[in-house]
């Protein structure tokens, strides 16, 4: 949050181009312009209601993945993240040529949290209620009736599904470098996954619920 929030500062105020931040795959390979494959996720755009919208979600559904899924274990989330990262880089590259994936990466944490989440109950805008399983899903249709690409959110919603199947369908871990976890979590004693009937990981209680 303080990455995005500080991206859209430093632009809005002419400090730095989004040319200067933005995934610029000739610029990595042969200026060794490496920074990009980390700022291109933090630029949400100009300050307006689809920033703040988004900051809204990263903070939202980011915490509870850190305070159920992630309790404990900072490094691991950072893991996931770079992972997810990782896969959006290398499909956008061969496909989409987007200069920014921020919403993807967005996508990818509300897909991680509606699978997380998935019994969960949310109300939208107060016309309905759906399972936190389907969130994601509406939230690509919310966009496509707003006259939006839904490129951005399945390209994040796909890496977030590989994670989640390695993770939770074929028993992966993930698991951060032994460094990364000394020093994001030292002194901390993680939660130990919990293994389901069918084969995924229970992480906990039901969390609290989300319907307006």
């Amino acid at each position: 949050m303080t990455a995005s929030f500080g991206a859209t500062l430093l632009t809005q105020m002419e400090f730095i181009s989004p040319d200067r931040i933005h995934l610029s795959y000739e610029s990595i390979f042969e200026n060794f312009e490496v920074w990009r494959t980390v700022t291109n996720f933090c630029y949400f755009g100009k300050f307006s209601f689809p920033f703040v919208f988004s900051m809204f979600f990263l903070i939202r559904y980011g915490k509870e993945l850190e305070a159920k899924r992630f309790e404990g274990r900072s490094a691991d989330f950072l893991w996931c993240l770079a992972f997810t990262g990782l896969i959006q880089i290398v499909i956008n590259y061969f496909m989409f040529g987007m200069p920014f994936l921020s919403q993807s990466m967005l996508s990818v944490i509300v897909y991680v949290w509606a699978r997380e989440y998935a019994d969960q109950i949310l109300s939208m805008f107060g016309l309905f209620n759906i399972q936190g399983f389907y969130f994601p899903w509406c939230l690509v249709a919310i966009r496509v009736l707003m006259g939006g690409s839904p490129v951005p959110d399945l390209l994040g919603i796909f890496a977030g599904h590989v994670y989640y199947f390695l993770e939770d369908v074929q028993g992966v871990r993930l698991k951060a470098p032994a460094v990364l976890a000394n020093f994001l979590d030292a002194g901390v004693n993680p939660q130990q996954p919990r293994t389901t009937a069918f084969g995924g990981h229970a992480w906990g209680g039901g969390g609290q619920r989300l319907a307006g």
